[in-house]
C-alpha cells in the first residue's frame, strides 16, 4: 500500500512541478522584491559608480563592501545586490579588498614566521592592504493604499565614504513605484 502511495504522489508531484528558467533580464517584475528590482539597481549603481571612479575620483580605489541595510517591510536579500555589484565592476577592473578572512590571514603569517611552513609558500609579512573606500548604503520603502491599490514606493542609496576623511564621495539612488491589488489572495 505505501508503494502505491508513494507512486501516486510522486506522479502527482511529476505532473504538476516542471520547472521552467527564464530569462532573468525580461522579468516583468511582481508585488515582492525580485530579480527586475535587482538587475535594474545594479545596471544603475554600477555605470555611475564606474563612471565616478574613473573620470572624477581617478585613484587607485580598494573598496570594502559594508552593509546594504534592508529598511523595508518585505524581506530582502541585500548581500545578492552587493555581490552583483562587486561583480560587475571586479569585470571592469575596479579593485575590492575583503576583510572577512583577516584573523584567518593573520594566523596563516604567524605560521609561517615560526618556520613550520616552507619560506617560499609562506604568507609574507607586509603585503595585507587596506581598503581607502567603504561601500555602503539602505533599501527603504514607504507603503500607501490608494483607491483599492498597493502603494510601495521603493529607494535604494548606495554611498562610497573616504576612510580617510569621513566624506561621503560619491551617492547614488534608484527609484521604483510599484502598485498592486491591496488584497492579493495567498494561501
Amino acid at each position: 500500500m505505501k508503494k502505491v502511495i508513494s507512486a501516486f504522489l510522486f506522479m502527482l508531484f511529476i505532473a504538476c512541478g516542471g520547472t521552467q528558467y527564464r530569462d532573468v533580464n525580461e522579468d516583468e517584475g511582481s508585488r515582492q522584491w525580485g530579480p527586475k528590482e535587482i538587475k535594474t539597481t545594479v545596471n544603475k549603481m554600477v555605470a555611475s559608480l564606474y563612471a565616478f571612479l574613473k573620470e572624477e575620483w581617478k585613484k587607485e580605489a580598494l573598496i570594502e563592501v559594508k552593509r546594504i541595510r534592508n529598511r523595508t517591510s518585505e524581506h530582502i536579500d541585500t548581500k545578492m545586490l552587493a555581490n552583483e555589484i562587486v561583480n560587475n565592476l571586479l569585470k571592469k577592473r575596479i579593485q575590492f579588498v575583503d576583510q572577512s578572512l583577516s584573523k584567518e590571514a593573520l594566523e596563516e603569517i604567524e605560521k609561517g614566521m615560526t618556520g613550520l611552513v616552507d619560506p617560499e609558500f609562506a604568507v609574507p609579512v607586509g603585503k595585507l592592504q587596506s581598503p581607502n573606500i567603504y561601500l555602503y548604503g539602505e533599501i527603504s520603502d514607504n507603503v500607501r493604499y490608494v483607491g483599492g491599490e498597493r502603494l510601495q514606493y521603493l529607494v535604494v542609496t548606495l554611498k562610497l565614504n573616504s576612510l580617510s576623511t569621513g566624506r561621503i564621495l560619491w551617492q547614488e539612488q534608484k527609484d521604483f513605484l510599484k502598485a498592486s491589488d491591496s488584497d492579493p489572495i495567498s494561501f
